[in-house]
C-alpha cells in the first residue's frame, strides 16, 4: 500500500493533531487543489453536458479543457502515485487491450476505441485514485455527483410524464450526456450513484443537507423507474438488498422496517406499465418489442466469438464489426464481460472480472479499516457506499456493453482512494498522537 503522507512531512502548529494531519494535509499545498478541481469540472461536464444546453460552449471543448488542466497540474505536483492491487489489475487489463489490437479483426478501429474511450477511462480512474486524497474531497466529489445525477433523473421523470419517448414509443429517450444517451445507460448511472449516495447518507449531519440527500435518493429511484430498464430494475433490487442486509447488521430491526416501508411505497407508486415491462423478464414472448429474445441471441453470438478466438479475441471494440460483416445485426451483446471475452479473449475476461472484484474488495476492506478510528467514521461510511456502487456496476454490467466506459472507472478510482486513506490513518495512528510545533525563536 502506497502512502501519500508521513506525519513528519506535515507543517503544523500547536493544534496539529493526528486527526487533522491524516484528514487535511494532502490538500494544504495550493498546487495540489488544481488537479482535484479539474476533475470536478470534468465530472460536471461528463454528467450534465452543458454544451448541449449552451451550444456556444461546444467550441471550448470543456471536457478536454478540464481534464487537460487536471492532468497537467497533477504531473507538475509532487504527488506519489498509489499502486494498489486494484491499480495493478487495471494496468493488467490495459495490457490485455493493447495486446489484442494488432491481433484483432480491425486494428485501426481498436486504436480509435482505445484512445477515444478506454484510455480516457483509465486516466480518470488513476486521477481519482490520486487526487481524491481526503475525506473532505471525497464528500465534495460524491455530493456533486449526486447533484448532477439528480438533475438527469429529474429530466428522465419529466420525459416520462410528458410522453417524450423514443421512436418506438415505448420508453424515454434518455439524457443527452455521455453517460446517459439511452435509458439503459441512464439506469446504470443512476444505480451507481444510488450506491454512492447511500454511503454518503450517514456522513451527512442531520438537518437540511440530509433531507436534500434523502430527496435526491428518492429522485434517483424514480429516474430508474422512468427508464423502464429491466436490467436497471434488477440492479436496483440487488443494491437495495445488499444495503438492507448491511443496515440490518448495524442498525437492527429499525433499519429493516424502513427498508420494507420503502419497498412498499415503491410497489404502490410504480406505474402499471412498468410492472408489465418487468414481467417480460420471465416471459420473453410477452415483450412486444422483441428486445428480450434479441439480447439472448446476441449473447449466443458473443459466446460463439469467444469459442472461435479464445486467446486474444477479435480485438478491442471489434465484436460489433465482426457481427455486421458476417451478416448479423449492427448490435453487440449487452454484457460487458462477454464483450471483453469476445474482443480480448478469455484471459482478459478473467482479468476484467478480477479488476471489478478487486475494487469491491478494496472499498470493503477500507470501510473496515477506517471504522476502527473515530476520525475515520465518515470515510468508512463513504467507503461502504463505494463498495455498493461497485456492486451496482458489477450487476448492471451483465446487461450493458460498457466495459470501456466511465461507469466502472469512477467507483474503482474511489475504491483505491479510500484504500489509500485507510493506509494513511493507520500510519498516523502508529505515530505519536500529536505533531509537535516547531519552536519559535523568541
Amino acid at each position: 500500500m502506497a502512502h501519500d503522507i508521513a506525519l513528519g512531512d506535515v507543517p503544523g502548529g500547536p493544534e496539529m493533531t493526528v486527526e487533522t494531519a491524516w484528514r487535511d494535509a494532502p490538500a494544504r499545498a495550493p498546487d495540489r487543489s488544481v488537479p482535484f478541481w479539474g476533475l470536478m469540472m470534468f465530472t460536471f461536464v461528463l454528467f450534465v453536458a452543458p454544451q448541449n444546453f449552451l451550444p456556444g460552449l461546444g467550441g471550448l471543448m470543456p471536457a478536454k479543457l478540464a481534464m487537460g488542466v487536471a492532468i497537467a497540474a497533477y504531473l507538475m505536483s509532487d504527488r506519489k502515485f498509489p499502486v494498489t492491487p486494484t491499480v495493478q489489475w487495471g494496468i493488467a487489463f490495459i495490457v490485455c487491450a493493447i495486446v489484442s489490437i494488432p491481433l484483432g479483426f480491425w486494428p485501426g478501429g481498436s486504436v480509435a476505441v482505445f484512445f477515444d474511450l478506454l484510455g480516457k477511462s483509465l486516466v480518470v480512474f488513476l486521477l481519482i485514485a490520486s487526487v481524491v486524497d481526503t475525506p473532505r474531497r471525497l464528500k465534495v466529489l460524491l455530493g456533486s455527483m449526486m447533484a448532477w445525477g439528480t438533475f438527469a433523473a429529474v429530466y428522465a421523470v419529466i420525459q416520462y410524464r410528458s410522453g417524450e419517448l423514443d421512436p418506438t414509443g415505448q420508453r424515454i429517450a434518455g439524457f443527452n450526456s455521455p453517460l446517459a444517451t439511452n435509458p439503459n445507460d441512464l439506469a446504470l448511472t443512476l444505480n451507481i450513484l444510488l450506491g454512492l449516495g447511500l454511503g454518503l447518507l450517514p456522513a451527512v449531519r442531520p438537518g437540511r443537507n440530509r433531507m436534500l440527500l434523502l430527496g435526491a435518493l428518492a429522485v434517483l429511484v424514480a429516474g430508474v423507474v422512468a427508464t423502464f430498464s429491466r436490467g436497471g430494475f434488477i440492479t436496483l433490487g440487488v443494491v437495495g438488498i445488499v444495503w438492507a442486509v448491511q443496515a440490518a447488521r448495524t442498525r437492527g430491526l429499525r433499519a429493516l422496517g424502513a427498508v420494507l416501508l420503502v419497498a412498499l411505497v415503491f410497489g404502490l407508486a410504480a406505474p402499471a406499465q412498468y410492472v408489465d415491462r418487468l414481467t417480460t423478464i420471465f416471459d420473453s414472448e410477452a415483450d412486444a418489442t422483441g428486445s428480450s429474445s434479441e439480447r439472448w441471441e446476441l449473447m449466443e453470438t458473443a459466446l460463439s466469438l469467444i469459442a472461435e478466438r479464445p486467446l486474444f479475441g477479435f480485438g478491442l471494440g471489434n465484436s460489433r464489426h465482426v457481427t455486421v460483416v458476417r451478416g448479423g445485426p449492427d448490435r453487440e451483446a449487452h454484457n460487458a464481460y462477454l464483450k471483453v471475452g469476445a474482443e480480448m479473449g478469455v484471459a482478459a475476461m478473467i482479468v476484467y472480472t478480477l479488476f471489478v472484484l478487486s475494487a469491491f474488495a478494496a472499498a470493503r476492506a477500507a470501510r473496515r479499516r477506517l471504522a476502527r478510528y473515530p476520525e475515520g467514521y465518515e470515510a468508512a461510511h463513504m467507503a461502504g457506499g463505494i463498495a455498493l456502487a461497485v456492486v451496482a456496476y458489477a450487476i448492471g454490467a451483465l446487461f450493458s456493453p460498457v466495459p470501456y466506459h466511465f461507469y466502472f472507472y469512477y467507483p474503482a478510482g474511489l475504491a483505491v482512494a479510500v484504500a489509500v486513506m485507510a493506509g494513511r490513518i493507520e500510519l498516523a495512528a502508529s505515530e505519536p498522537t500529536a505533531v509537535p510545533a516547531p519552536e519559535s525563536e523568541a
